[in-house]
């Protein structure tokens, strides 16, 4: 029987030790705001939860006169306190934490809308070498293409030159072969008149053989 008593008595402690669960004392507090600096003076205010912000006018022995709002009146200076309470702080710390998580957020996405731009721009950029290399080799077709009249004129200018030369020289070769036939004119017309003369010369030759032989003929 003391065995059984024994276990009964175990698993209710067990079974109550995991019913208990953590749990904590709230230290918030509502202070009255009194119209005299006293225990009996009269509420003008039931109560102001700690924690609140509220205008400090002075201390009166153990009260602190101060202002809510539009009340004004006395509560236990050991309630006032210059800095803020650990839950304001918290909170503080807290919407601080949120604000910062928050600009991380707004960092991270302006980086990612710079990593994009900067993806963007290197993009332009590639397409922009491709464009220029692009227009560089037809650059280089164009100045080819320009180059051909350019090397055309000047042959053409050059033959023409050549042309003038071969044009002059044929000038000359006419005029040269105008005085070689005026030569061979002169030449024919001397031989012409040297022949005439030679044959008058062998005429008058023969007339005067002929007269010799006339007068010899007579005289026998």
């Amino acid at each position: 029987m003391l065995a059984r008593l024994f276990c009964v008595l175990a698993l209710l402690s067990a079974s109550s030790t995991a019913l208990a669960a953590a749990a904590w004392v709230d230290d918030s507090i509502y202070v009255p705001i009194r119209a005299a600096a006293n225990p009996s003076g009269r509420i003008l205010h039931r109560g102001i939860k700690s924690g609140t912000r509220i205008e400090f006018l002075g201390f009166e022995g153990d009260w602190a006169k101060i202002r809510h709002g539009d009340t004004e009146g006395y509560i236990g200076k050991q309630y006032l306190s210059q800095t803020p309470t650990a839950e304001i702080r918290l909170e503080r710390a807290t919407q601080a934490s949120e604000q910062a998580k928050a600009e991380v957020a707004k960092l991270r996405a302006q980086l990612a809308e710079t990593k994009g731009q900067r993806d963007a721009l290197s993009e332009q950029s590639s397409e922009l070498k491709n464009s220029l290399s692009s227009r560089s080799n037809e650059l280089e077709q164009l100045q080819e293409v320009a180059s051909d009249p350019i090397r055309l004129d000047q042959a053409n200018r050059r033959l023409n030159e050549e042309l003038s030369l071969l044009r002059s020289e044929l000038d000359q070769v006419k005029g040269e072969n105008v005085m070689l036939r005026g030569n061979n004119t002169s030449q024919q017309w001397i031989t012409g008149v040297g022949i005439l003369v030679i044959g008058l010369i062998a005429g008058v030759l023969m007339r005067s053989r002929s007269g010799r032989r006339q007068r010899g003929g007579w005289a026998n």
